[in-house]
């Protein structure tokens, strides 16, 4: 009774008598009330810090009684032992994290995926004049073009979550991203248990955070309601459409330096970059030689 006592605290008392009658036929709409009781002051403050952000309660608490939420209690570790922490911290060379991530497998792999989409890839190329096999070196990097292993594990609401409860400097972050994916989760009628991606709050093939998905990701055919992020179609359009955003275009896409630049802005790491151009230079001089 006691936990019940505090969730109606915490959820509000209009919903003291329908947990009540969930209890009376043994049914429970939380799936751990340990979690709620445990941060039951970070998660007030998440709630008012999304309402200011426009959301609505409901839809926090909603997504929160799920059955399947989870809490990633590893959080810290993932984002400390992540292969661009471990660059940033002197701990792995550039050529190491090349290494890690398999580049040269992955332009063979890319030379591959070119030929069996040419015609789509010719026709984002054609909208702003950005080298295709820019946007394919992105895809190739991200989950090495839409394999299915690589589609990630973690539910973006849950693991968003935990990063504000978990790790503080992370929570206005967290924040942003949940209040975006809200928004964008709305926009193209999906449930949050669709968005499935990275311990960091990513997801789709383009490895698309919220605030990014509601700013970039397109429908290929221009129809929000057929907004898929695991179509490959969509994808290629969407990552093209953010480096466009960059200042990326058929003017600009000479610069090595403007091309750094947007793809530094899709992942904030050098080494990150370095991979991708990696890959887009071997991808647009079609050279396997000695891979």
């Amino acid at each position: 009774m006691d936990n019940i006592i505090l969730l109606a605290k915490y959820f509000g008392m209009k919903f003291f008598t329908i947990i009540i009658i969930i209890m009376m036929t043994n049914v429970s709409i939380f799936g751990n009330t340990a979690f709620f009781e445990e941060f039951k002051s970070e998660l007030s403050q998440l709630e008012r810090d999304l309402e200011e952000r426009g959301v609505p309660s409901q839809w926090l608490r909603e997504n929160l009684s799920r059955d399947n939420f989870s809490l990633y209690r590893r959080m810290e570790s993932y984002f400390t032992n992540m292969s661009e922490s471990r660059v940033s911290r002197g701990e792995m060379t550039v050529d190491d994290y090349k290494l890690h991530f398999g580049v040269d497998q992955r332009v063979r792999r890319g030379l591959g995926f070119i030929e069996e989409h040419q015609e789509l890839l010719q026709q984002v190329e054609q909208v702003n004049g950005i080298h295709y096999e820019l946007v394919v070196a992105i895809l190739g990097m991200e989950t090495n073009f839409a394999e299915q292993r690589q589609r990630g594990n973690f539910i973006v609401f849950d693991a968003l979550v935990s990063q504000y409860v978990l790790l503080s400097n992370r929570r206005r972050f967290a924040a942003n991203e949940l209040s975006a994916l809200y928004e964008y989760s709305k926009k193209i009628n999906r449930d949050v248990d669709y968005f499935i991606g990275s311990f960091a709050g990513a997801s789709g093939w383009g490895q698309f955070i919220p605030t990014s998905l509601r700013a970039f990701f397109i429908s290929a055919d221009g129809i929000d309601e057929n907004t898929d992020i695991y179509s490959i179609e969509d994808t290629l359009f969407s990552i093209e459409n953010y480096l466009a955003a960059h200042r990326l275009n058929r003017n600009t896409i000479d610069s090595a330096q403007r091309r750094r630049d947007a793809v530094f802005a899709y992942n904030r790491s050098n080494a990150y970059v370095d991979a991708v151009l990696y890959i887009y230079d071997k991808l647009k001089d079609r050279d396997i030689g000695g891979l």
